[in-house]
């Protein structure tokens, strides 16, 4: 046949000019076992993404069937440099002083997988799946970039206040990446800031007894006294804390050694912030001294005092007319009123003239 022949007298001419029948052998086995290890490769990494997969849906579906009261908190496995030894630093956090900052309150940890990307839009988009499937309270992940003062970031999805994994809060702390750094008091900064991110009525002491406020109160002194690691933002937030919950058990307990001590942060803070710059720590700052200088004119009654106070409550008045949600509510409070007295108008109008 022609076209056998041309195949015959190609391969003639392939093995006379350039490669001889042996060498073509050896070449295809190479070629052959090239692809067997690339296709053993390949199944491995297919195995190991079942594998994992197989774990994250694991670890959800015991959180979801776990039947324990209490808070349920999803802790993924962080990414980035020695992952393994910042997990085991996270549970042991969580674990040992979660509760703490609960009132006591039962809790179970479970760990998952680990979620790469941060905060980007698909690494969030996954925890909310996760979080979804696992039916748990909050879910946390992290990354380990390295030993900087911000080489360790904390993630986390929290459903507190009765939210859906849909409605779920985003969250971000940024803590030392050295490990050193996260010695001390740091483990229970870290198990204080993500209870109130699972609990949010922490940020509001009016919410709780005085008695469990004072205990709160007295550990966030610790923690502002025994961590120099901890960043400006963060000492910032547990500062406002301390001070919220501090007032709050003065004005019930007369306290006058708390109210002086949150007199004078309040006044150094006010002393740091740039109002202009930073409108709602000023504002928190203010309403703290308001507060703690009227509980104080209270106990013991002095005009200056209390001149003090509403010098400061009446700037925060001000800060708040002038924020663009509080003129928003307003003018639909506004529009809602005009609209309620035009269906009042026109009832008066049918009463009395049948209209």
């Amino acid at each position: 046949m022609p076209v056998k022949a041309w195949f015959t007298t190609a391969e003639s001419w392939f093995e006379a000019n350039v490669v001889d029948a042996a060498e073509l052998a050896t070449f295809g086995f190479v070629m052959l076992c090239a692809l067997a290890v690339v296709l053993i490769i390949l199944a491995f990494s297919l195995l190991g993404s079942l594998l994992k997969t197989l774990r994250n849906a694991s670890g959800a579906r015991s959180a979801r069937n776990d039947k324990t009261p209490g808070y349920r908190v999803l802790v993924a496995r962080p990414s980035g440099k020695r992952a393994g030894r910042a997990w085991k630093w996270l549970l042991t956090a969580l674990d040992s002083h979660l509760s703490e900052f609960n009132f006591g309150a039962p809790l179970k940890l479970f760990r998952t997988g680990t979620i790469r990307g941060g905060m980007q839009t698909r690494a969030v988009q996954r925890a909310r799946r996760r979080l979804e499937v696992a039916d748990a309270d909050m879910l946390v992940w992290a990354d380990r970039t390295g030993q900087r003062a911000d080489g360790f970031v904390i993630h986390g999805l929290s459903r507190g206040g009765g939210l859906t994994a849909a409605e779920a809060r985003s969250f971000t702390l940024v803590l030392p990446g050295k490990m050193s750094d996260l010695e001390g008091q740091m483990p229970r900064v870290a198990a204080y800031l993500l209870a109130r991110e699972l609990q949010p009525a922490l940020a509001h002491p009016q919410s709780f007894r005085a008695e469990k406020m004072k205990t709160l109160s007295d550990a966030l002194s610790e923690l502002l006294a025994e961590s120099p690691a901890l960043s400006v933002a963060l000492r910032s937030r547990i500062e406002a804390d301390f001070c919220a919950s501090s007032v709050h058990v003065a004005e019930q307990s007369g306290d006058m050694e708390a109210l002086d001590h949150v007199i004078m942060l309040r006044r150094i803070h006010l002393e740091d912030i740039k109002s202009d710059r930073d409108t709602s720590r000023a504002v928190q700052a203010r309403m703290d001294l308001g507060r703690a200088l009227l509980a104080r004119a209270t106990k013991q009654f002095d005009r200056k005092t209390v001149e003090e106070a509403i010098s400061h409550l009446s700037k925060v008045i001000e800060a708040l007319q002038a924020d663009p949600t509080i003129k928003r509510a307003q003018a639909a409070s506004d529009a809602m009123y005009k609209a309620q007295n035009l269906l009042e108008t026109r009832k008066r109008f049918a009463v009395n003239f049948g209209g």
